[in-house]
């Protein structure tokens, strides 16, 4: 329930009109193993740090959770008073719900780090009969010894010392190649890897994937599925304008419908430069590549497809909102969604209605993937950099 609360407090992951089965799966797809609440790549390592330190020392299954978190609150104060950028917790500290072990769980096993297959809590409740089916090596900082059956990845790379290496969230080259090979071993073929292996770091003003400098780089059959991407995200754009500015006029806010007037407008004038790729646009193969990756339900995949019947006519593409066709599809699905709770039923939903619902541009988590693919990519160049730096 936490994890729930959480993604919606996040306004892209928001899913007013229940399409959040198509975006995960393509972003699941282009970026395996992460989440909307990840922030930095070095929690993929702090976090099985973290645990294989317990293990070491044979940490019982009823305290595990409890030194965990207190650790955890500790990270977040040091690499706060580090000044560093991304921490999880900076604002909430004692009181954050999610913490990194649990916000990087599913990737830590995605990425191969983690070979534990179960939860966090089954993870923890599991400690007590493995510490007693194996026998570790009396070494406390051996983690790794013959024959064992390890609960993370034997090639993780060595804590750094405390004294000497500090807590920050920058990789070494050494730990940046550790990431890359994961992603090479187990998400093969996926956007992520081809990002780590073969680009440069991007900044803020690659606001999409397929803005992406170097995408000419990119294998054949990844940029065609980008394509597919791409034009779900811009063509579906325009029904969550709608929605909030149908939203603007029924609570009468007479800014907020100048304000999404102008950007339906603003999006409506781009579906138009576009107007080739459109007709170009293989519907029946991008719901192939969709519908594989994942589960979309059929009404979900039935909205979606009628909105972009309405839009993508044959005299050129409709201003949704002069289409009563268009409006009553999304009042429609919003209500079938929501039901008692729908803000076109509801006035005391309304009246929590934020102003922006669901407003922003589905980018398929492209925010978090770019910070993280940046901070492998830099760790890697920072070889490069300490090399010159020497030679000089």
């Amino acid at each position: 329930m936490i994890e729930v609360v959480s993604l919606f407090r996040e306004q892209d992951t928001r899913d007013e009109l229940g399409i959040g089965s198509i975006r995960d799966a393509l972003a699941d797809f282009f970026f395996p193993g992460t989440t909307t609440l990840q922030t930095r790549a070095r929690y993929f390592l702090l976090v099985p740090w973290m645990y294989t330190y317990y293990e070491n020392r044979k940490v019982s299954s009823e305290k595990i959770a409890g030194r965990l978190r207190q650790d955890e609150i500790r990270l977040i104060d040091t690499l706060k008073e580090a000044g560093e950028t991304g921490v999880i917790g900076e604002r909430s500290g004692i009181s954050l719900h999610r913490f990194p072990s649990s916000i990087y769980w599913k990737g830590l096993q995605r990425w191969g780090v983690c070979r534990f297959l179960g939860t966090t809590e089954q993870y923890h409740r599991s400690l007590d009969r493995w510490y007693e089916g194996n026998r570790q090596s009396s070494q406390a900082d051996d983690y790794f010894s013959p024959g064992q059956i390890y609960n993370w990845d034997p090639d993780l790379p060595v804590r750094p010392a405390e004294d000497s290496a500090g807590t920050h969230l920058s990789l070494t080259v050494t730990e940046a190649r550790y990431l890359r090979e994961c992603l090479r071993l187990n998400c093969t073929g996926s956007l992520i890897t081809v990002l780590v292996e073969n680009t440069d770091p991007v900044d803020d003003t690659v606001t999409f994937p397929w803005l992406h400098p170097q995408m000419d780089m990119f294998p054949l059959d990844l940029k065609d599925k980008l394509e597919h991407a791409r034009n779900f995200s811009e063509s579906i754009h325009g029904a969550a304008l709608l929605y909030n500015l149908m939203l603007a006029e029924k609570a009468d806010q007479e800014e907020l419908v100048t304000n999404y007037s102008e950007e339906l407008q603003t999006w409506w004038n781009e579906m138009n430069l576009r107007s080739k790729a459109w007709k170009k646009w293989d519907r029946l193969a991008f719901w192939s590549f969709a519908t594989c990756l994942g589960r979309i339900p059929y009404m979900t995949q039935s909205f979606a497809d009628r909105w972009l019947d309405a839009l993508l006519g044959a005299n050129g593409i409709t201003k949704p909102e002069k289409s009563k066709t268009m409006m009553s599809l999304v009042e429609n699905r919003e209500r079938s969604l929501k039901r008692a709770r729908s803000r076109f039923v509801s006035q005391r939903h309304l009246e929590l209605w934020s102003g922006a619902a669901s407003a922003g541009q589905i980018d398929f988590r492209w925010r978090v993937a770019k910070g993280i693919t940046n901070d492998i990519l830099r760790g890697l160049n920072s070889n490069r950099k300490d090399r010159h730096a020497h030679s000089r």
